[in-house]
């Protein structure tokens, strides 16, 4: 099966690329190599994403520590974000965490 990367997608790895290559340009290319092979698993094996219960027709894999999310519409994979494990999704900010502290 196709795959093929949003813009918001494609943004943040060339965001990821740049901020990578700043320090460490082998990292860089490694990121980029990463999710290469992890688009083409998706490709293999659409299913092996999990689906997300609150968005209807969204699967997300992990390839650690980056979470790619992508949805499957006439026979072509769509990779709609990719985020770093440890960022927050969109639209969540830290504020939104309940405190459970009395």
């Amino acid at each position: 099966m196709k795959v093929r990367f949003s813009e918001r997608a494609l943004a943040y790895l060339r965001s990821e690329q740049t901020y990578l290559g700043r320090f460490d340009r082998r990292a860089a290319r490694a990121t980029a190599q990463q999710i290469r092979k992890a688009a083409q698993l998706i490709s293999d094996y659409p299913q092996a994403g999990q689906a997300i219960a609150m968005a209807p027709g969204v699967r997300r894999y992990v390839s650690a520590p980056y979470h790619i999310d992508y949805i499957e519409r006439d026979g072509t994979i769509i990779v709609i974000a990719i985020r770093h494990g440890r960022q927050s999704p969109r639209g969540v900010s830290e504020s939104d965490d309940q405190s459970f502290e009395d």
